[in-house]
């Protein structure tokens, strides 16, 4: 099924008829609504069932046959959908709707309430469908590691998890890291870090990120920290296999370290950077890399630099496996720390749903 919709100059919005009559035909007939979904091949052969999303250069298409199958986006040039979704495009706009087709093959449009537009499909990033239960919109993942190390008998535990929630204009998440070192003949090595987060995002990319964040790290010298932060950001590079972002924001922290008598709360400049490059063919494979460097504006000889690599890589369906280094760093650090860097390497593997 093909929505014929009069060819337009993309991002053009069409009229409340046309719209009207893309409605009725992606929501005809409506006793088999929810597999009336139509992906059309570059090849002209097409298949009918339901889009559940696209992301990361591939479309997720539900059959009666093959129940879940993925499609390589380059290979679809026509495409329906009757449900509602939250469509980004490369400049970083956002926009909802239903989707159709015109005559001309990788156009996708996206059929809003009161009026529509048209996009070229090699510019468009991602689809949701906007989903009307709290549990549909919440994502999550847990990594697990555990690592021996005969030479000088480390044993090493790691936790990584988090969950996601999404609206249309915003997200809220929380993370929970946990690394334990135990060595004979000295104490126990403890990183843990809890954060919450929530992002608003906003036009032509820009987005802003506040954060809460308990942390210790007892290689430096951190009993107990809660920073509190902001920071505003912008998408540089945004693709079907890649995402870079930098922002600048400020931050507050109180901390508790090892050896001082009393507290200290301090304030602090915020520059980040992070890159994320993923694979979309089995197995799924993601690259991140994020680069934070946090100079002190009370203290000017204090500076911390915290950079974390991660990679993972699908082994079986929802199961990964994972390799994440992190490196923290303190020019001045407490009186208490072991030393001014704080390196950690970690293979897990890994449950997301």
């Amino acid at each position: 099924m093909r929505l014929n919709v009069r060819p337009m100059r993309r991002k053009q919005r069409i009229g409340p008829l046309a719209v009207a009559a893309a409605v009725l035909a992606l929501n005809a007939p409506v006793g088999f609504a929810g597999k009336t979904d139509v992906v059309v091949f570059d090849n002209g052969k097409e298949i009918t069932g339901e889009v559940k999303n696209y992301t990361q250069g591939k479309l997720k298409f539900d059959t009666k046959q093959a129940d879940n199958i993925y499609i390589d986006w380059d290979y679809v040039h026509f495409l329906t959908a009757s449900e509602v979704f939250e469509v980004f495009d490369t400049t970083g706009a956002v926009y909802y709707g239903s989707l159709g087709a015109t005559d001309t093959a990788r156009e996708l449009v996206v059929i809003g309430e009161e009026e529509s537009v048209v996009l070229d499909m090699d510019f468009v990033v991602q689809f949701e469908p906007i989903e009307k239960e709290f549990w549909q919109r919440v994502d999550g993942n847990i990594d697990l590691g555990l690592s021996y190390t005969s030479a000088d008998s480390s044993l090493q535990y790691s936790l990584d998890s988090g969950v996601t929630y999404r609206q249309r204009k915003y997200s809220g998440s929380a993370s929970l890291t946990s690394i334990q070192t135990r060595r004979d003949g000295v104490e126990d090595i403890l990183r843990d870090t809890l954060t919450f987060k929530y992002t608003r995002y906003h036009k032509r990319r820009y987005f802003g990120t506040g954060t809460l964040e308990f942390s210790r790290n007892t290689e430096l010298g951190i009993d107990f920290r809660t920073e509190l932060g902001y920071a505003f950001s912008r998408y540089a590079i945004v693709t079907n296999r890649q995402r870079l972002s930098g922002g600048v924001g400020f931050s507050v922290t109180h901390e508790d370290q090892t050896g001082a008598e009393s507290s200290t709360t301090s304030g602090w400049g915020f520059l980040g950077v992070r890159y994320h490059f993923f694979l979309y063919h089995y197995p799924e494979t993601d690259i991140v890399a994020d680069l934070e460097v946090q100079p002190s504006i009370t203290d000017w000889a204090r500076t911390r630099v915290n950079v974390n690599l991660s990679l993972r890589r699908e082994f079986m369906d929802d199961f990964t496996v994972s390799l994440s280094v992190y490196d923290n760093y303190d020019s001045e650090p407490p009186p208490g720390a072991n030393a001014k860097h704080d390196l950690a390497v970690v293979l897990a593997f890994g449950w997301s749903p």
